[in-house]
């Protein structure tokens, strides 16, 4: 049951990748660098602050394309379950913007065998105003990787790949052959996916260092030609509102706070 599984998986990710209904965007590269902070509260309960800067490293110039703040309070049912609340912000330099938004994560750990875990997860976020792709979004991952590190520099690989359902967000106007507009209205559904290879190094007890590729595709999986992302005006020659596919490459350091006593970081029980 557990090898079939993970055969469906595999088999959604090539056909997904390799989909004749890719949305057409223009492939970008970035170069993502982030910074993250963990702390227990107490053996169930910890906290952890983020932040990532994006940059346009195929611009003539280095340019920023975002940069990004979350913080999220995650608790631990038992050790296979997992909940997390959090918030972020995506400032755009470029238009000016700040985005915010709520996620609710629940995530959930599978052992495969002796030396593999399968990690699914489902994620709902819920936008502000300046979103205007989308209001509300659905996350679906699983992630395999290995149980323990590998003595080889301590590096612990693992692969991972989501699913990206967008709910509402500004209309997008169709137009039929002829040039005419027919309707406006928000594309939902599934319309992007992200493949992420992961080497994450253990540099001391509270240290990591990942090093990741990140291959981010959008796509048209509908059947309406009202139902599309990376829509054309044949009277501009424009894409109106581009979802772009993307490579990004980029590194995470982390920092795991050390409890103050065994009961937790701050004196909360729960």
């Amino acid at each position: 049951m557990k090898a079939n599984r993970l055969i469906i998986l595999l088999l959604l990710l090539v056909f997904l990748i390799g989909s004749p209904q890719l949305a057409h965007g223009q492939y970008k590269t970035r170069l993502w660098s982030s910074f993250n902070v963990g702390a227990p509260l107490t053996d169930k309960l910890a906290v952890r602050a983020s932040y990532i800067k994006s940059l346009s490293i195929d611009e003539p110039n280095l340019e920023t394309s975002f940069n990004w703040y979350a913080a999220a309070l995650s608790y631990r049912l038992n050790k296979d379950w997992r909940v997390e609340l959090g918030s972020a912000w995506m400032g755009l330099p470029s238009s000016g913007r700040t985005t915010h938004r709520w996620t609710l994560e629940g995530s959930h750990r599978l052992r495969l065998d002796r030396r593999f875990t399968l990690r699914n997860s489902l994620q709902l976020e819920a936008h502000n105003d300046q979103e205007p792709r989308f209001d509300y979004r659905v996350i679906m991952g699983s992630r395999i990787g290995l149980r323990k590190r590998l003595d080889f520099l301590g590096v612990a690989p693992s692969l991972s790949y989501a699913l990206f359902f967008n709910i509402g967000g500004d209309p997008i106007r169709y137009f039929s052959e002829s040039g005419e507009e027919i309707t406006r209205k928000a594309s939902n559904g599934l319309h992007r996916g992200r493949l992420m290879a992961n080497f994450n190094f253990k540099i001391s007890k509270p240290i990591r260092l990942s090093l990741y590729y990140i291959n981010q595709h959008e796509f048209n999986l509908v059947f309406s030609e009202t139902n599309k992302i990376n829509v054309l005006n044949p009277n501009t020659g424009r894409i109106q509102r581009p979802f772009n596919n993307q490579h990004i490459i980029g590194f995470t350091l982390s920092y795991q706070i050390k409890p103050i006593n065994g009961d937790g970081f701050l004196p909360i029980n729960f």
